[in-house]
C-alpha cells in the first residue's frame, strides 16, 4: 500500500485524506471476499509543535467510492520537533485506534457479523442507512442480561440504554465508554493487548482507566463502576480471557 504525502497548505501540513489501501475480512468458506465486505483506510497526518503524539479515528459509509464499502478515517498528530523519538508511542497509538475501530466495523454496517435480532433493542434508535446492528442488538440483549436487574421491563430498559447512548456524545467519559456502541470494543482491546503484552486481561484494563482516573477524565468512583461493568462483560463475552484472582474478588 502506498502512501502519498500531498501538502495542502503553505504551512506545508498534511491535511486531506488519503486512501492507503484496501483490507478484505475473510469469511468462512469463500476465497475471496465480496467487494461490500472490505474497508478502506484513510490517513490524515497533523503536524502540532508541543502536542503529544497521538491517534484517532471515526468510522462510516465511504461515499467517493461508486459501490458499498466502510471507512476508517485515522488521522494522527505529531511534534515534528520530535520525531523521530515519538514514534514508538505513535506506533503503539495507531496499533490500539485501528483494532478498536475494526471492532465497530464488525458490530455493524456492511461487515457486521451474524447475530440474532431483536426489534425491541433498536425501537427508539437512529441509525445511518448501512447500519445494520445486528451484533448490536445482542449486545444490547447481554448487557440487559447483565446490568439490567434492578430495572423492570423492557420499555425502562430501553430508556436507560437510551440515555447511556446519549452519553457518547456529550463529553461524559463513563457513559462513553459503557454505551452498546462501546463496551465491546474496549473490552476485545484489553484482551488483544493483554494477548500481545503475555499478561492477564484486567492489567492493561486496570492501566487504562487509571489513567483516565489519574487525568481526571474520570473521578474514582467512575473508575471504580467502569471497572466492574468492564469484568463482568469479560467474564461473560470473552470467556477465555485470562482475569487475576483478586480483580474478580474486587470487582465481581
Amino acid at each position: 500500500m502506498d502512501l502519498v504525502r500531498r501538502p495542502t497548505a503553505k504551512s506545508g501540513r498534511y491535511r486531506r485524506w488519503i486512501a492507503i489501501g484496501w483490507s478484505p475480512i475473510p469469511h468462512a468458506g469463500k476465497s475471496e471476499a465480496p467487494d461490500q465486505d472490505r474497508f478502506l483506510l484513510k490517513l490524515r497526518v497533523l503536524q502540532r509543535p508541543g502536542e503529544e503524539a497521538d491517534a484517532w479515528a471515526s468510522t462510516g459509509e465511504g461515499s467517493d467510492i461508486p459501490r458499498p464499502h466502510m471507512e476508517i478515517q485515522l488521522t494522527v498528530q505529531y511534534d515534528p520537533d520530535r520525531s523521530p523519538r515519538c514514534l514508538g508511542q505513535l506506533c503503539a497509538a495507531i496499533h490500539q485506534t485501528v483494532r478498536h475501530e475494526i471492532e465497530h466495523l464488525l458490530d455493524e454496517g456492511y461487515l457486521a457479523l451474524p447475530g440474532p435480532s431483536c426489534r425491541a433493542c433498536s425501537r427508539g434508535t437512529v441509525r445511518e442507512p448501512w447500519q445494520k446492528g445486528v451484533r448490536l442488538c445482542h449486545w444490547r440483549m447481554i448487557r440487559r442480561r447483565l446490568f439490567g436487574e434492578k430495572i423492570k421491563g423492557s420499555r425502562s430498559w430501553s430508556h436507560a440504554e437510551r440515555r447511556m447512548d446519549d452519553h457518547h456524545s456529550t463529553g461524559h467519559f463513563l457513559g462513553y465508554m459503557m454505551c452498546a456502541r462501546e463496551l465491546h470494543p474496549f473490552a476485545k482491546g484489553f484482551q488483544a493487548e493483554a494477548r500481545f503484552r503475555r499478561v492477564e486481561w484486567d492489567v492493561p484494563a486496570l492501566e487504562y482507566v487509571g489513567s483516565m482516573v489519574a487525568a481526571r477524565i474520570m473521578s474514582e468512583e467512575e473508575g471504580e463502576a467502569a471497572m466492574r461493568l468492564l469484568v463482568m462483560w469479560a467474564t461473560f463475552v470473552l470467556p477465555h480471557a485470562p482475569i487475576r484472582e483478586e480483580t474478580l474478588l474486587r470487582y465481581l
